[in-house]
């Protein structure tokens, strides 16, 4: 049901791998995933995605001041210096689907968890199909969607100190691609943004996002966007069964795991508000152009 449509998603569709480096020297690669939306170059992908860049910024600025400090200490005075913290990042990377591109004009918002930016340096060519966006006024619950990002690869990057720089190890790439199907349950809708200048709308899926998929698109059977994964909720079915474990009987609190993906609705409005270029349904046939 879904084929045609994940070969649609797939090539527009494309892995954030994020590798840091903290002072004791453990390096750590996550993944995630973005949606290229024109021949400019621009993408969106989740917004969480960048909580390692601003934890990275603060451990800079902490480790900067510790060292000042050690460094202001007078003669005669206490021998002790203040230590680090082992787990404080030295280095931190994205890497955005090819070598040497970085993401410029970048637009982050934490509360809606979405990020606006353009790739710089971009070839149209490296896309063969951009992605159409579903008129967010024709979303219904119950209608059959997939989502698409590359959860269970073993992503590792390794740092080289001559170069000062990460390297994605041999064998990781190319990441697999992973689809998931669901239906739409109901629309989410937790208010307004601090500003007030746009809806916290999502779509809510019988079925949750997984590691890796961030930022990765929900797609209807023609492979037309309805929503940008962002997060999975956990909600209790409010019974506790027991269960014998190892002599022990345990209770077990029961969840249901959903996805939920901001709505086509909010993307395209953020998106119409900086000018971004993007594909939506034709009230006919074909698609309009969002200037």
């Amino acid at each position: 049901m879904f084929a045609d449509a994940c070969e649609k998603a797939a090539r527009y569709t494309r892995p954030l791998i994020i590798s840091t480096r903290q002072i004791d020297g453990t390096v750590s690669a996550t993944c995630g995933a973005f949606i290229i939306l024109n021949r400019d170059g621009w993408i969106i992908t989740a917004g969480h995605m960048f909580d390692s860049f601003v934890k990275f910024q603060g451990d800079q600025n902490k480790i900067k001041e510790v060292n000042e400090l050690n460094s202001s200490k007078r003669p005669g005075s206490p021998s002790n210096m203040i230590r680090t913290d082992p787990t404080w990042l030295t280095n931190h990377s994205f890497w955005w689907a090819w070598d040497g591109v970085r993401l410029v004009e970048a637009f982050v918002d934490r509360q809606i968890d979405i990020c606006v930016g353009r790739l710089e340096p971009f070839d149209p060519k490296w896309i063969t199909e951009y992605p159409v966006f579903r008129d967010p006024n024709t979303l219904r619950p119950g209608t059959s969607l997939c989502r698409l990002g590359f959860p269970f690869a073993q992503v590792e990057s390794e740092f080289d100190e001559s170069s000062k720089a990460f390297r994605i190890k041999k064998g990781v790439l190319p990441l697999p691609m992973f689809p998931n199907d669901g239906i739409h349950t109901r629309n989410v809708v937790k208010g307004r943004s601090k500003e007030g200048n746009y809806e916290l709308l999502y779509v809510e899926t019988s079925t949750p996002g997984l590691r890796g998929q961030s930022g990765g698109p929900i797609y209807d059977t023609e492979g037309r966007i309805y929503a940008m994964q962002v997060q999975t909720a956990h909600m209790p079915l409010g019974f506790q069964p027991t269960v014998e474990n190892e002599g022990k009987r345990v209770v077990e609190n029961q969840f249901i795991n959903v996805g939920l993906g901001i709505h086509a609705k909010t993307i395209e409005t953020i998106l119409k508000d900086r000018n971004v270029r993007f594909q939506v349904d034709g009230e006919n046939s074909g698609y309009r152009i969002i200037d």
